[in-house]
């Protein structure tokens, strides 16, 4: 068994904050879902969500963050690997496009399960 390596260990973090702030330097979609989470952050203080609610939001939301990461690092290899225009590179596109629409959708539907009554308490 090999020895841990506390350096590589903390390398490792260094290397996955790097690829989180490029995501979202150069990929729009991980900047919408950043600011719908920051939205859903204020709205969730503001309405005194639960810790168990607060809970399923937040693996909502990170589901679709991660979601978001692999589509982009697959989409980086198929371009990588085949330039070109190709059905095949195209139909691995669209499906890992579509994954992350499913989490969205998902997400938003969690949100709005959560935040409903709330809002409804509001004009009551």
């Amino acid at each position: 068994m090999q020895k841990f390596n506390f350096k590589k260990f903390i390398r490792s973090f260094h290397h996955a904050f790097r690829g989180v702030i490029r995501l979202l330097e150069n990929e729009q979609n991980a900047r919408v879902h950043a600011t719908v989470t920051i939205v859903v952050g204020i709205l969730a203080y503001i309405f005194e969500v639960t810790r168990v609610e607060a809970a399923i939001l937040f693996m909502a939301i990170i589901m679709v963050f991660a979601m978001e990461i692999m589509n982009t690092a697959i989409e980086k290899v198929c371009d990588f690997v085949c330039p070109e225009n190709n059905n095949q590179v195209k139909y691995i596109k669209d499906g890992m496009a579509g994954a992350v629409l499913i989490a969205s959708i998902i997400a938003v539907v969690v949100a709005f399960l959560i935040f409903m009554p709330h809002i409804k308490h509001l004009f009551s």
